[in-house]
């Protein structure tokens, strides 16, 4: 299925995951180009990489897709289908879609961010990926560890550790099960969501979905099926795959400090703050585009090797 006419032609197709859940993939932009591929979190879809994906198209290849439980894609009701490792492989199956010859360029946001992250620090995995770059999502393994330097590093540490409070209670809200669910079908999480965007930037993107939370819930299930598994027991997971971390300002939900301590996993690492709140790809897509398209072009210059070479 095809929309739109040029670089905005989008053309819309369907990957099978390992499991049998239908993933809904969006391609637009410039096929002879590197590959971007957008991963979204939750409550979103694929749209909110329309702005960014509408920056790049003309000179990139841009794919994004609805993250099972949101969207277009296949919803399953069992938790275990929303860990991490399955996320992570249907990350690798739509790569194999739609580059299956060269590695793509990761870009992540949110929940997006932190199942990126665990593509690019696979080592089955990270083959496919020629750069990452992560927004307002470290990777779920790493925190533990941030968490117990915060701890030995005194009370500038401690003031880190305290200025993530809010992450706890949305994260561990979204975990009880009935309750969460009907909240976002009530589109109290909707609203919430409204209020906070209105806190960070004073407005909100004129074409943002009105009923993202009530529409994608079903993607809650990775909170359960993540948070306390991961946390409870985090795995030493490095990549020597080129990473970025963009850096919203106003981010009222995931704090900088929590981000930036990338290099003992990242050996090819850098970090950049950008102007915006939590949801910044979509009301300042243009900070986002400008730089994950010069990350590219600058690593696109030094780094050829097809899929399949060792990185």
């Amino acid at each position: 299925m095809r929309s739109g006419d040029g670089w905005g032609c989008v053309m819309t197709t369907y990957v099978d995951a390992s499991d049998g859940v239908r993933l809904a993939v969006h391609v637009r932009g410039n096929a002879a180009a590197p590959t971007v591929l957008c991963v979204h979190g939750f409550p979103d879809d694929h749209r909110v990489w329309d702005g960014v994906a509408g920056e790049l198209a003309s000179t990139l290849r841009v794919v994004t897709f609805d993250v099972r439980g949101s969207g277009a894609s296949g919803q399953p009701r069992r938790i275990r289908d929303y860990r991490l490792d399955q996320l992570a492989d249907d990350i690798g199956r739509v790569i194999d879609a739609v580059s299956p010859g060269r590695p793509v360029h990761l870009l992540g946001h949110d929940w997006g961010s932190v199942q990126a992250w665990h593509v690019a620090t696979d080592p089955v995995q990270r083959h496919r990926v020629a750069s990452l770059t992560s927004v307002s999502g470290p990777c779920l393994d790493h925190v533990p560890y941030w968490i117990r330097s915060r701890l030995t590093a005194g009370p500038r540490g401690w003031k880190d550790l305290v200025g993530q409070w809010k992450s706890p209670l949305y994260m561990g809200f979204f975990q009880i099960p009935w309750i969460a669910p009907l909240v976002c079908r009530l589109g109290l999480v909707d609203a919430a969501i409204a209020l906070a965007a209105h806190f960070e930037t004073g407005s909100r993107p004129a074409d943002a979905p009105a009923h993202r939370a009530r529409d994608n819930r079903g993607a809650l299930g990775i909170y359960t099926a993540n948070l306390l598994p991961r946390l409870l027991r985090p795995q030493e997971r490095t990549t020597q795959v080129p990473v970025q971390v963009l850096v919203p300002r106003r981010d009222i939900f995931i704090t900088p400090a929590s981000q930036i301590d990338i290099g003992r996993w990242a050996v090819n690492s850098q970090v950049h703050s950008v102007d915006g709140g939590h949801w910044v790809p979509a009301f300042h897509p243009t900070a986002i585009a400008d730089r994950v398209r010069s990350f590219i072009d600058e690593h696109e210059r030094s780094n050829t090797n097809p899929i399949g070479e060792a990185r």
